[in-house]
């Protein structure tokens, strides 16, 4: 991914994407201890969980603009689709946020980017390279950077995001082939062949059926799912 909101400013300095949070990340992890210092017991899984919160939080405000962006230019499929991952974004959020409480850490508040929706082209293809990215680059670095402290709960938090964000590695693929220069027809094709969208709010697995027993990912009671409504 070059950047995963990179037509967008943001609040925050641009070098905040998730390549670049790992790279400070990983220069974190070599800092030398002084001597007397009491560290914390697990200082990168929290720096892990911080950055990934703060990340997914943004994702997650970026989406619902996007969603309202193509809601407003008449493609109904593409903002439900984008209402549905920023709901799964959130659970990511939580997720992390619920580790670091674990950790002994108050989540601390997040400041609101600035967000300028651009086209909603220009919006779906921006976000399928990121997520592409969280997929292939940003969840397995994150979980090889908090592997070594093996703390249990963070893992599996992890895990679950990039696990659910598998789920559409293909559908994300198709988009990044075509929308370039068939938008109009890949985004009326969703228009087309969307139906409902149900998220699981443990792992945030995005599903258009809930499962008969089980989510797949997190294997908690598929009675965790929760139905996304589409935006008015």
């Amino acid at each position: 991914m070059t950047r995963k909101l990179q037509s967008i400013t943001l609040a925050r300095p641009p070098d905040s994407d998730r390549r670049n949070w790992l790279r400070w990340l990983a220069t974190l992890a070599c800092l030398p201890v002084l001597p007397h210092a009491r560290a914390a017991p697990y200082p990168a899984t929290i720096a892990a969980m911080q950055a990934a919160r703060e990340t997914e939080t943004s994702v997650y405000l970026h989406y619902n603009a996007f969603s309202q962006r193509a809601a407003q230019e008449g493609y109904k499929g593409v903002a439900y689709l984008f209402t549905a991952f920023s709901a799964s974004e959130q659970v990511h959020a939580g997720n992390f946020g619920k580790i670091l409480t674990q950790l002994n850490v108050e989540p601390a508040a997040l400041p609101k980017p600035t967000i300028r929706a651009g086209a909603t082209r220009d919006n779906l293809l921006l976000a399928a390279e990121g997520e592409m990215h969280s997929i292939d680059a940003f969840y397995p670095k994150l979980l090889a950077q908090i592997k070594p402290e093996g703390h249990e709960e963070a893992m599996k938090a992890v895990n679950y995001a990039w696990s659910s964000e598998k789920q559409h590695r293909d559908k994300i693929q198709q988009i990044l082939r075509w929308a370039p220069t068939f938008f109009e027809k890949v985004a009326r094709t969703i228009d087309e062949k969307t139906g409902r969208y149900f998220i699981c709010q443990v792992c945030g697995s995005t599903v258009n059926v809930i499962p008969e027993s089980t989510c797949p990912i997190c294997k908690f009671p598929s009675t965790h799912y929760r139905g996304i409504e589409p935006p008015a």
